[in-house]
């Protein structure tokens, strides 16, 4: 394998065949969207024309994070690779990739809440369930998820651990999440929790903000050890006020030596002025019992931001490989407000020092922006540059709009990497999700990214978009497929690229790839 999985993809290789396991969101900790070992889905392959819906399984929910994949699994007796969901009606499925069928199912773990008791009334028509990417523990065979449950006359939020071959809760769990920080206490009633988890250094980590701002609410950051359930973790991004939600779909950030990157939300910060709130920032984090603040970097116009509520977290950071030029250690993200932001991970620098700022989405002088509210991807395509792929919700002012492509070099003058546009789209997608990148051994790629067709709640018909990450190209929209047709298609996924196929989550699960020739 090469460096930068070693360095970034929860992945894992089993002979004969090279086959990708994708055990988090976005393949790894370190949140890049890069599957780098894909050789059945190239461009010359897609343009080639046979690619089409493989299989589609109704399941007994709409499926609202990105799927996980497990290859070479033994399950009854026999070897599968299996792509792992949850529902909205609290159920956790293991589905064959090759055929769709259903292989173990828990359905119902505890049943979902209804959208009177999730918000007081605005979402009736809807349930509340699995929001987020689980996790996979491929050295237990154990996969972590978060689900809501109301008892009595509360709520709760439970970490489970099922085992991947069987579906059964594995032991010490399931967990309430609740604890308490810098004076706070966690109220699950109060709290969303849609960012994907993180296994990091044996804790999974349960990232919350806000249920659509209505107060009380705090973000927080919650964990279990996994190796002893009882001992468990809470840090409060903002203890004193509502604020610092954390709830990008990809959740946070980790290096392999356990240090963690949060990006917070609308919210008050006043840690320049010896308070305790960090909103609006990239927060730096200790992994543990006690999770606790290292360094921060914050935007200059963090009061603005929190104003007009753009996040920042309206993404989750990118944390790149090795760069060349005098900062190798990098950050990039993007926020509500349509910019994007390159920062220096091994000094976050406090207020106002970004190594870029640079508007991608959202004409500048609007009140509200929808913005960025994606998580970017990486690739790394040798000679032919490194780049950032970011998908956004409003055509910016120099004409990005879509998906854009943005080039990773050193400036000459300034000695470190800067990024500048390489390619955009040629129309606005509406409510796109995250993209991802695939690519065969550094040797060109394909962007693949899910237009959700409207608020993202999935009511309406979605559509998978390939583009050639070299040149932005359209290689494949699924609406124009005689068999492409899904519903459901949701903003804060991702779709999943493994194997020969790629996973999208809609009503259900689908998946799409090379058919056979007849």
């Amino acid at each position: 394998m090469s460096i930068f999985f070693a360095y970034a993809m929860i992945c894992a290789q089993s002979a004969p065949l090279a086959k990708v396991d994708c055990l988090a969101f976005h393949y790894g900790n370190a949140r890049l969207g890069w599957n780098n070992e894909e050789s059945g889905l190239s461009p010359a392959a897609l343009k080639s024309g046979g690619f089409g819906k493989i299989w589609a399984q109704p399941l007994d929910g709409a499926v609202r994070h990105s799927p996980l994949v497990v290859t070479n699994l033994t399950v009854k007796g026999h070897p599968h690779d299996v792509v792992f969901v949850g529902t909205d009606s609290n159920s956790i499925f293991a589905v064959d990739a090759k055929s769709g069928a259903i292989l173990w199912s828990d359905k119902r773990i505890f049943a979902p809440l209804s959208g009177a008791q999730f918000s007081g009334g605005s979402f009736d028509d809807r349930q509340f369930g699995v929001l987020s990417t689980p996790v996979i523990d491929r050295k237990t065979n154990a996969i972590y998820a978060c689900l809501p449950r109301a008892k009595g006359l509360s709520q709760h939020f439970v970490l489970v651990g099922l085992d991947l071959a069987t579906g059964m809760m594995k032991p010490g769990f399931p967990v309430v999440l609740k604890g308490q920080n810098q004076g706070a206490k966690f109220i699950a009633g109060q709290e969303m929790q849609r960012g994907a988890l993180s296994l990091v250094n044996g804790w999974v980590l349960v990232p919350f903000g806000g249920r659509g701002d209505n107060p009380p609410w705090r973000g927080w950051l919650m964990g279990v050890n996994t190796q002893n359930t009882k001992e468990t973790a809470a840090f409060c991004a903002s203890p004193n006020t509502d604020g610092g939600g954390i709830w990008s779909g990809g959740g946070v950030s980790a290096l392999e030596n356990g240090t963690i990157f949060a990006a917070t939300g609308n919210g008050t910060f006043d840690l320049n002025t010896g308070g305790k709130n960090a909103a609006e920032s990239i927060l730096q984090l200790s992994v543990g019992a006690n999770p606790k603040i290292i360094s921060h970097y914050t935007p200059r116009n963090y009061a603005f931001l929190d104003e007009q509520d753009e996040d920042l977290g309206g993404a989750t950071p990118n944390l790149l490989p090795p760069q060349p030029g005098k900062f190798p250690n990098l950050i990039f993200t993007g926020g509500k407000d349509g910019c994007a932001y390159l920062i220096n991970r091994d000094h976050l620098g406090g207020i106002g020092k970004e190594l870029q700022r640079q508007r991608l989405f959202c004409p500048e002088k609007a009140a509200y922006h929808e913005g960025i509210r994606s998580t970017s991807c990486y690739l790394d395509a040798g000679v032919d540059g490194r780049m950032i792929i970011v998908a956004g919700d409003e055509q910016g002012p120099t004409g990005l709009k879509g998906v854009a492509a943005l080039d990773l070099k050193v400036d000459p003058k300034l000695g470190y990497i800067q990024f500048n546009r390489r390619w955009t789209i040629a129309r606005q997608l509406i409510y796109p999700s995250s993209p991802v990148v695939s690519s065969y051994q550094g040797k060109g790629g394909v962007v693949w990214v899910v237009e959700t067709g409207d608020s993202g709640f999935g009511s309406g018909p979605g559509s998978l978009h390939a583009y050639d990450a070299l040149t932005g190209a359209e290689l494949v929209d699924t609406n124009k497929l005689s068999d492409g047709a899904f519903l459901g298609g949701r903003r804060f996924t991702a779709p999943t690229v493994a194997n020969g196929a790629v996973f999208v989550p809609s009503d259900g699960l689908v998946a799409f790839g090379m058919k056979e020739k007849p």
